[in-house]
């Protein structure tokens, strides 16, 4: 579970690095943070208009190299005051030991939910335009 915060405090942090991120990583995570281009990293990264607001752990299934946590995490999104967006993501993390070291091996979405404090118009194209 430490590890989990770590790493979400870190994801919310604007000094994120990739090699930080590859510490803290390994598998398919790991690799998907390694084969990342520079402009794909630039924006993985990108968390000026985020704050975390809450982390909460659901479930958690554990052997003694691995555990699968179910969470929800609450952010806010936006420039604004109060921020535009309020956001509930519910995820499943596999964690796995790696000598001494949990790292995070995998995160896979469940839902999202998305409070929008505006209306959105939405494309044809699938793409949000602010109105």
């Amino acid at each position: 579970e430490g590890a989990l915060k770590s790493f979400i405090e870190y994801r919310f942090d604007s000094s994120q690095s990739r090699d930080d991120l590859l510490d803290m990583t390994s598998g398919l995570l790991n690799e998907n943070i390694s084969a990342m281009n520079d402009e794909d990293l630039k924006k993985f990264l990108n968390v000026k208009d985020l704050k975390r607001r809450r982390l909460t752990v659901l479930v958690k299934s554990c052997e003694p190299t691995s555990c699968f946590l179910t969470y929800v995490l609450r952010y806010s999104q936006g420039s604004e005051k109060p921020k535009e967006f309020g956001v509930e993501v519910k995820k499943i993390a596999k964690i796995v030991k790696l000598g001494e070291t949990w790292k995070i091996s995998e995160i896979s979405n469940i839902k999202t939910y998305i409070d929008s404090k505006k209306s959105l118009d939405i494309s044809a194209e699938g793409e949000a335009k602010r109105p």
